[in-house]
């Protein structure tokens, strides 16, 4: 498997195209910041369910994050960019582009990776549609380590989260109860969304020691997703803050909510996102 590293600002992000386009590690701030698989892993080839592959690193996740049917189109678990390969379109010590094309769904996607500041890597997204026009949900996927301690901040307007892990879609208010690892039973998961009333483009998640990473994202994915793994399907404690272009984790859902971007042929969709590490 060829890896790719991109070096610069205090910052070592490396990127395997053959595995989904994966980010598999993340150094920056004095620390690892994505989760490792384990030491015997052993890559499983397509198709998957996403939860047996590697359960490590920064995955994207489109068109949808659970398995669906749209219209007759079938979307696997997680989508179908995360289990084939990307092609390099362009790669240095400072940036690499990669782009994959779905054929069975119609569009193809390209990622820009850059180091972009002191500890910060910058994304730009451009998904086009290859022949049809199709709804889009896209969601970011770094599985974070996030050791005891570790929390998520939100702006201050965000007062309302919904569990969508819990059939009946409860609106929650937004607190300390809601926000750290170690508020979920080891062994447990929790999906959080923001309100899709609420357009967000920011959150941050900081460890016990007061280091941080924080995103910014353009408006064209305007909801939030927030995954808590306290060992449910992953080896080690994770948090992964998740931008996204619809609501919530399937497709067929945000179609039926009318909360999910559409792309049109010759009307590509973009947008981007930025991730800035801070030591304490």
């Amino acid at each position: 498997m060829t890896a790719y590293t991109l070096h610069a600002g205090g910052i070592t992000a490396t990127i395997a195209p053959d595995r989904g386009g994966a980010i598999t590690s993340i150094l920056a701030a004095g620390r690892e910041w994505l989760a490792q698989p384990s030491a015997d892993a052993v890559p499983v080839p397509p198709p998957i369910v996403f939860t047996d592959g590697a359960m490590a690193g920064w995955d994207e996740c489109a068109p949808s994050i659970d398995a669906c049917i749209v219209d007759g189109m079938v979307v696997p678990d997680h989508g179908d960019v995360w289990g084939h390969p990307w092609s390099v379109l362009d790669a240095s010590e400072t940036h690499l582009t990669l782009t994959v094309t779905s054929e069975a769904l119609g569009f193809r996607m390209t990622r820009s990776l850059a180091v972009v500041g002191a500890g910060t890597l910058g994304f730009d997204y451009v998904v086009e549609a290859l022949d049809a026009p199709l709804p889009f949900l896209w969601a970011a996927h770094p599985q974070f380590s996030s050791p005891p301690g570790s929390h998520v901040e939100l702006p201050t307007d965000v007062t309302t989260v919904v569990d969508v892990l819990d059939a009946g879609l409860p609106a929650l208010p937004w607190s300390a109860s809601l926000a750290g690892i170690d508020t979920v039973d080891t062994g447990g998961c929790r999906k959080l969304y923001v309100d899709p009333a609420t357009r967000t483009s920011s959150a941050r998640l900081v460890h016990s020691d007061g280091a941080a990473v924080t995103f910014g994202w353009s408006d064209a994915a305007p909801y939030l997703g927030i995954w808590f793994d306290n060992r449910a399907y992953s080896r080690e404690p994770v948090i992964a803050l998740e931008p996204a272009t619809g609501y919530f984790d399937s497709l067929a859902t945000a179609v039926t909510l009318d909360r999910v971007a559409r792309v049109e042929p010759g009307r590509p969709l973009e947008w981007s996102l930025a991730a800035a590490f801070r030591a304490t």
